[in-house]
């Protein structure tokens, strides 16, 4: 519990500021990671069709390999990275929802006693 309705109020205004900054980052992390997922698989599709094409690797193994190049493999570490920050803003958007209720229900008992 907390010393006083003026100190709830201010965590209250810190938590909602805190929201919105997560949720203005989320739009910003969600754009990186749609880039990072494109930039994946356009290299992805072009590494399996050069190995088709260039090395004659049946179809059945190009993905495979394809993944395993170096370049590509870069890629879609960067994609996970970026996935992994946008997860990381969603549950933060989420604790941060759970506090906001968690202090508006104190503010609301401070109230009525």
């Amino acid at each position: 519990m907390r010393d006083s309705g003026q100190d709830l109020v201010i965590a209250l205004r810190e938590q909602r500021n805190l929201l919105i900054d997560c949720v203005n980052s989320m739009k910003t992390v969600g754009r990186e990671l749609a880039k990072a997922e494109y930039d994946y698989k356009v290299a992805l599709r072009k590494e399996i069709l050069r190995l088709h094409i260039e090395d004659n690797v049946a179809w059945t193994a190009c993905y495979t390999l394809a993944q395993g190049e170096e370049h590509v493999a870069e890629l879609r570490f960067k994609r996970d990275f970026k996935k992994s920050d946008y997860e990381v803003l969603v549950e933060k958007i989420n604790a941060t929802k759970l506090e906001i209720r968690l202090l508006e229900g104190e503010i609301k008992q401070e109230m009525t006693s």
